[in-house]
C-alpha cells in the first residue's frame, strides 16, 4: 500500500501517493542523485547493482540495497533476481540507468504486471542505441544528421568516399571509449573487425556541442534538460554541467519523441553548427549526466510518474561537476579544450559536487572505498577507469536466450 506524503513546492502543499521505485547501477553519481529526488518527493527507494559497494547504497535517500548479478556477463539471472527483488519488495516501478536498459526491455516479459518497467520496448531501444542504426533512422526521416557508413571488413574501409575528416567508433561505444578522428587516406590497417560490433565512420562536425536529457512517457517529453560539452574526459564523456536553454534542440527532441513514441529516460548529442544548423550526433535511450542538474524543488518525480502537464526544466544557472573527476581529468589538454589552467582553478572552484551533500554525507565520505571497488574491477576486466566504472553494465548487441 502506498503512502501518502506532503511535498512542498514553490510555497505550495500538494498531496501524492509516494511509490516504491527500484534503481540499477547503485555506483552511479546519476543513481544517487535520482534516489535523492525520489526519496526527497515522499517516495521508498530501493538500489541495486553488481557492486557490493557503491556510493548511492550508503544515501540516506536509499531504503533498501541488493547486492545482483552482472547484466553484461548474467543478463538472464540480472533480470530474474530483479523480478524476485520486484515480487517481494512489492516494487512499482524499475528504473534502468545505464545499458542494462536494453537487457532489461529484451526480457521485460519476465516481469509482474504491477511493476512498471520506464523504458521502451525492445525494438526502439536497439534501434535508438545502435549509432549505425540510430543514423539510418535519421536519413529515413529526414532528419539532419552526418554522413556515415558502416564498416564490417576491410572491403568496407576500400569504399570509403569520404573527402573530409571523420570519426571512427563501434557502433556499440560509449562517449568515454575511443573516438578516432581520421582523415582521408589515413592507415586503416590497424581496424579490428568484431561480429555484430561493427566501426561507424561518421562525418566530422563543427559548432557548439550539446547533450541532453530527457524523461518521456508515451512520445510526450515531461522533463528536459540540455547542457553544452566543456570539461570532459578525452573530449567526450562531461564533467561539468550548466543548465542552459536552448529551444531549437528542446523543439527537435520533443518532434522526435513523439514521433517514435519512446517512453523513458532519453538524451542526444548534438552540434550546432553555425552554418549548418543543429545536426545530430547519436543517441543514449538511457539516462545521461543532465538527470544531475534538477533539484529536489523541481519534482522530476511528477515527470517519471506522468503526473504533470507541464514541462520540467532545471533552473538556467545551475552549475554542476563530478568533482573527483574533475581533479582526474579535468585539467589535462584534452579536456581544456583551449582552457588555462587558472580557468580550470575558477571553474573547479564555482562548480557544486554531484556527491556532496550536507543532509547526506555518506556518500561523499565513502567515495575512496567505492572507488577502489571500480579499481578493482578495471585490473579484473584490464581497462582503464573510466572503461571500468561501467564495463559490467554494457550490452553490445549480443542477443540473450532465456532457458527455461
Amino acid at each position: 500500500m502506498g503512502r501518502v506524503c506532503v511535498r512542498f513546492r514553490l510555497g505550495a502543499v500538494t498531496e501524492s501517493s509516494g511509490k516504491h521505485v527500484l534503481i540499477t547501477f547503485g555506483r552511479s553519481f546519476l543513481t544517487l542523485n535520482l534516489a535523492r529526488l525520489m526519496s526527497a518527493a515522499g517516495h521508498r527507494v530501493t538500489i541495486v547493482d553488481s557492486l557490493p559497494i557503491g556510493i548511492t547504497r550508503f544515501s540516506h535517500a536509499t531504503s533498501a540495497f541488493f547486492r545482483v548479478p552482472s547484466p553484461k556477463f548474467e543478463p538472464v539471472a540480472y533480470c530474474r533476481r530483479l523480478v524476485q527483488i520486484a515480487v517481494d519488495e512489492k516494487v512499482d516501478m524499475i528504473i534502468p540507468i545505464h545499458e542494462e536498459t536494453d537487457i532489461l526491455s529484451m526480457m521485460a516479459g519476465l516481469f509482474p504486471p504491477g511493476c512498471e518497467l520506464f523504458l521502451s520496448p525492445f525494438a526502439t531501444e536497439k534501434q535508438l542505441h545502435q549509432k549505425a542504426e540510430f543514423s539510418r533512422l535519421l536519413q529515413e526521416k529526414g532528419l539532419p544528421g552526418l554522413k556515415y557508413a558502416t564498416l564490417s571488413s576491410p572491403e568496407d574501409v576500400a569504399a570509403l568516399d569520404f573527402t573530409t575528416p571523420f570519426a571512427l567508433k563501434r557502433v556499440y561505444s560509449r562517449g568515454s571509449q575511443k573516438v578516432y578522428k581520421v582523415a582521408p587516406g589515413d592507415d586503416l590497417s590497424w581496424l579490428e573487425f568484431e561480429d555484430g560490433n561493427p566501426w561507424l565512420a561518421q562525418q566530422w562536425a563543427s559548432g557548439a556541442r550539446y547533450c541532453t536529457y530527457s524523461v518521456c512517457r508515451d512520445g510526450e517529453v515531461l522533463a528536459h534538460a540540455a547542457y553544452p560539452v566543456g570539461y570532459a574526459i578525452d573530449g567526450n564523456s562531461c564533467l561539468r554541467f550548466e543548465s542552459v536553454g536552448h529551444p531549437g534542440i528542446l523543439n527537435w527532441v520533443t518532434e522526435f519523441v513523439a514521433d517514435v513514441g519512446f517512453t523513458g529516460n532519453i538524451g542526444f548529442d548534438f552540434y550546432d553548427d553555425p552554418d549548418i544548423g543543429l545536426l545530430t550526433i547519436e543517441c543514449n535511450p538511457r539516462a545521461t549526466s543532465g538527470i544531475m542538474l534538477f533539484a529536489a524543488q523541481d519534482g522530476i518525480d511528477r515527470a517519471f510518474f506522468g503526473e504533470t502537464t507541464e514541462l520540467i526544466t532545471p533552473r538556467p544557472d545551475v552549475d554542476k561537476m563530478i568533482g573527483l573527476g574533475m581533479l582526474l581529468y579535468g585539467w589535462r589538454r584534452k579536456s581544456l579544450n583551449g582552457r588555462k589552467f587558472r580557468d580550470f582553478v575558477r571553474d573547479f572552484r564555482h562548480s557544486h559536487d554531484v556527491v556532496w551533500a550536507s543532509d547526506d554525507r555518506r556518500p561523499a565520505l565513502m567515495l575512496p572505498l567505492a572507488y577502489l571497488y571500480i579499481l578493482r574491477h578495471c585490473l579484473k576486466y584490464k581497462v582503464g577507469l573510466a572503461e571500468g566504472f561501467m564495463h559490467d553494465h554494457e550490452w553490445d548487441g549480443k542477443e540473450i536466450i532465456i532457458d527455461g
